[in-house]
């Protein structure tokens, strides 16, 4: 016999043969017709359990006992259920999928998407939220869509429009009327695209309808924080001598007229300047349904050219500290010696001031060579660098004895070697000079 329960409550019950699907009163109504064992594996000692359609209910404290072995045996598990995450950009559509596994036919049949207990749409035998449904929350009018040619192959999936951040959160996908009642979970997390670019840069801010319709003929407009960036109105722009246009970006937008017929209404903003981080939004107004999207722009000033001095000459070597004032956004800094490896350091000193940085990092150097601080910038792949040139007396004392007594032995071992060769020339020559005397006496 095993059983298994949650947080007090029965899920499961073996029990020589009889189970829980077996017609067993104990069982918790949560888990009613979702669970079963593996009879194939008992023999060897398995009373492991498989629960069906998840819910975020069945996330808790499980425990399997052995109840009449000895000794009693008790195994836990900590179950954690989660929502399907989906991540889409503030503004564009978005597909939140419900797809039964048996891939049934669900044309008769009916299903209910909710968000926090809120109807996000309904399909009941044909009828559905779109069909003057009263009850569909106002948040989601006319934004909410299914595919009704899926629904032949199980498919409740639904289509939300034009996302919003207010949109984030919880939904559900029900069909309550089916025989085993069944449940999916989405998490919907809807972003602000984000863009991050060095001042001076040119970027573009994208901007282009999912159906890829020709917008030729319509028209589109560039929004910063309530002020207009760009104009386009079926062939007139903002570069036409739009007068509506704000002063800070004269001259510096174009748009892609040949990706027009694509649907594309991206941007182009020239030398970056940081005044232009900010929200956009590119507005569809006489499109229906209306469609906006949202970009968040950063441009980053480079970081200013590290400061380097030395600071004070230690017992070990010398203390050197390189300083960055006013950087945004925030560098890393690192010390390297003359040949480029990294040096360790203390931990940096980080100071902020209305959303610029300054950072201090001290290392300490035991040998004379060239030294050099990098500050780095990743976020707009900016680097810049400061050198210095460190001389620490006394630490080659050794290294410069050593050739010195070097350089005098073989001076002196050179010396008398020519000692040596004057000195065997000079008893030659005398031998020449006595061998000619003795023979020229005998001559004589």
């Amino acid at each position: 016999m095993f059983e298994w329960k949650k947080d007090g409550r029965q899920v499961f019950l073996y029990d020589d043969g009889g189970h829980s699907n077996n017609n067993n009163t104990g069982q918790d109504q949560q888990f009613k017709d979702r669970v079963s064992h593996f009879p194939d594996k008992l023999k060897s000692g398995d009373a492991s359990i498989i629960i069906r359609n998840l819910k975020l209910a069945d996330s808790g404290d499980y425990t399997c006992n052995f109840t009449n072995l000895q000794p009693r045996q008790t195994f836990h598990i900590k179950l954690v259920v989660e929502p399907k995450v989906i991540r889409v950009d503030k503004g564009r559509d978005v597909i939140l999928p419900c797809s039964l596994s048996t891939k049934e036919n669900i044309t008769r049949e009916m299903f209910e998407w909710k968000k926090d207990d809120r109807q996000v749409f309904l399909y009941d035998d044909g009828n559905q939220s779109n069909n003057n449904n009263t009850t569909q929350d106002q948040q989601f009018k006319d934004r909410v869509s299914h595919f009704p040619d899926k629904l032949k192959s199980g498919d409740a999936s639904i289509t939300i429009r034009n996302t919003k951040l207010a949109d984030s959160g919880n939904y559900t996908c029900e069909f309550p009327l089916l025989q085993q009642r069944q449940i999916f979970y989405i998490k919907l997390v809807v972003e602000t695209t984000v863009i991050t670019v060095g001042e001076g840069s040119n970027v573009m801010l994208p901007c282009l309808l999912s159906t890829k319709e020709n917008i030729t003929s319509e028209k589109f407009e560039w929004k910063k924080d309530g002020r207009q960036v760009f104009l386009y109105d079926d062939g007139g722009h903002s570069n036409n001598n739009n007068t509506g246009q704000d002063q800070q970006f004269k001259d510096r937008v174009s748009h892609f007229p040949d990706e027009l017929k694509l649907g594309d209404a991206s941007i182009l903003i020239s030398d970056t300047k940081v005044a232009d981080s900010g929200d956009y939004t590119c507005n569809f107004t006489n499109l229906q349904p209306r469609q906006t999207f949202h970009i968040k722009l950063v441009v980053v000033g480079a970081a200013p050219r590290p400061h380097v001095r030395i600071l004070d000459q230690t017992k070990g070597g010398m203390l050197l500290q390189c300083e960055v004032q006013g950087a945004f956004s925030k560098p890393e800094l690192h010390w390297e010696d003359g040949a480029g490896n990294k040096l360790p350091a203390e931990e940096p000193q980080e100071t902020e001031r209305g959303g610029l940085y300054d950072i201090i990092l001290q290392t300490t150097v035991t040998k004379t060579d060239l030294y050099r601080c990098n500050a780095t910038q990743k976020e707009i792949n900016h680097q810049t660098h400061y050198e210095t040139y460190v001389y620490i007396p006394g630490k080659n004392i050794d290294l410069i004895l050593a050739v010195t007594v070097l350089a005098v032995v073989l001076a002196l071992l050179f010396v008398c070697i020519l000692y040596k060769k004057y000195q065997k020339g000079r008893c030659q020559e005398e031998e020449v000079v006595y061998m000619y005397a003795t023979n020229g006496e005998a001559t004589s």
